[in-house]
């Protein structure tokens, strides 16, 4: 039996797509390989933030058929250069504003059918090849596997960021020992000693929030120790950042996205020593961050323990991966028990004279400049 072709539309999101995408976008999710930043809660809640009557969202559909196989949204942006000129920039599930875009998105692709997923992403992209428009398309944080399923015709491509990302083999462990063996024996030494350590004045506890309110106070309680670490520092905190703090609340109250957003805190007694917040989908966790109380003795790692206690709980509910997302860290290296992986954001630009004299300005700039800048790297994850 022959497959119906695909057809590929575009067209600018109002409100009144919404109820209609949302069953299109659930549907699809369960049918694709998609991550926690792709799937509809996430996405949802980053529409929610755009004022959508004014044309800024384009969403890409393939469909096969009646049914839908391929969806992609993208925030359009026209970015002032020098002279009074200006192109157009589309930014795949992103706003192109820093303060909406600081909640980081990664593994962000296209959502598409898993048995089809080159044939639709060379859809998706001679699509937007078409419109005139559109000047340039920012993509990522995504992966190079993902990457190489893209074919601009006519569109010249670079790297914007590369970053590491590790994670944790989980498939086939079946308790906190199994995953320690897995590790090197200094990390497996250090995690065993804090626990000991801990449990001898009294023993930890490990609480999941359960409801709304018990999430909303924690989730102030992250805000205050994130700030305290990151306010004075070159990076900042996301939670002094009203885009970024709304975004979360929005996302750990609301009931079809509860139980994607997992929020541990480990107690000794009544004190919490630290805090973990974590994106789920499917049999992947993900740990967006962490917030953690200053301990004085330093033969303590609390990041260590809270991670592997909450790994044991990802084991027991049958999870594979453990995913610590982008950004070098040596904590993250350390827990992690397979190869780094790598996560970019890319640019492709069209082959048109403005934006190939915006490339030769970058690459001077880079020059000039790059020495000095060299030292600051961008915050992904912590």
């Amino acid at each position: 039996m022959l497959s119906l072709p695909f057809k590929t539309s575009s067209y600018h999101l109002d409100e009144s797509h919404m109820q209609q995408l949302a069953q299109k976008w659930v549907t699809l999710q369960g049918k694709a390989n998609s991550s926690a930043f792709i799937a509809w809660f996430w996405i949802e809640r980053w529409l929610a933030q755009k004022n959508l009557s004014t044309h800024n969202c384009l969403c890409v559909e393939v469909k096969q058929g009646q049914d839908t196989v391929g969806l992609a949204l993208f925030g359009i942006k026209t970015k002032k250069v020098f002279w009074g000129l200006s192109f157009n920039q589309y930014f795949l599930h992103k706003s192109g504003n820093i303060k909406e875009d600081q909640t980081w998105i990664e593994h962000n692709t296209f959502l598409l059918h898993k048995d089809y997923e080159q044939q639709l992403a060379a859809e998706i992209c001679q699509q937007l090849a078409k419109i005139e428009q559109l000047d340039d398309i920012k993509i990522g944080l995504s992966s190079p596997d993902f990457i190489n399923k893209l074919n601009f015709v006519d569109f010249k491509i670079r790297t914007e960021l590369s970053s590491p990302a590790y994670l944790a083999n989980l498939a086939g462990l079946t308790s906190l020992d199994d995953y320690l063996a897995t590790l090197s024996k200094n990390t497996r030494s250090h995690i065993k000693r804090s626990i000991k350590i801990l449990n001898e004045k009294s023993p930890l506890r490990l609480v999941l929030a359960t409801d709304a309110t018990e999430k909303n106070t924690l989730l102030k309680n992250i805000a205050d120790l994130h700030r305290i670490k990151w306010r004075s520092t070159v990076y900042g905190s996301g939670f002094d950042n009203p885009c970024f703090y709304n975004f979360h609340q929005g996302l750990i109250q609301d009931e079809n996205s509860a139980q994607n957003c997992r929020l541990y805190t480990l107690y000794q007694d009544d004190i919490a020593l630290g805090h973990l917040y974590l994106l789920t989908q499917g049999d992947r966790w993900s740990f967006y961050l962490s917030a953690l109380n200053f301990n004085e003795d330093n033969r303590i790692k609390v990041g260590l323990v809270i991670h592997s206690l909450v790994i044991e709980q990802a084991i027991k509910q049958g999870v594979t991966v453990y995913d610590f997302l982008a950004g070098e860290a040596q904590y993250k290296n350390s827990l992690s028990n397979a190869p780094p992986y790598e996560q970019h954001i890319y640019c492709f630009y069209r082959n048109k004279p403005l934006l190939l004299l915006r490339e030769r300005l970058r690459k001077c700039k880079r020059i000039i400049f790059g020495g000095l800048f060299s030292s600051l790297r961008m915050k992904l994850n912590d």
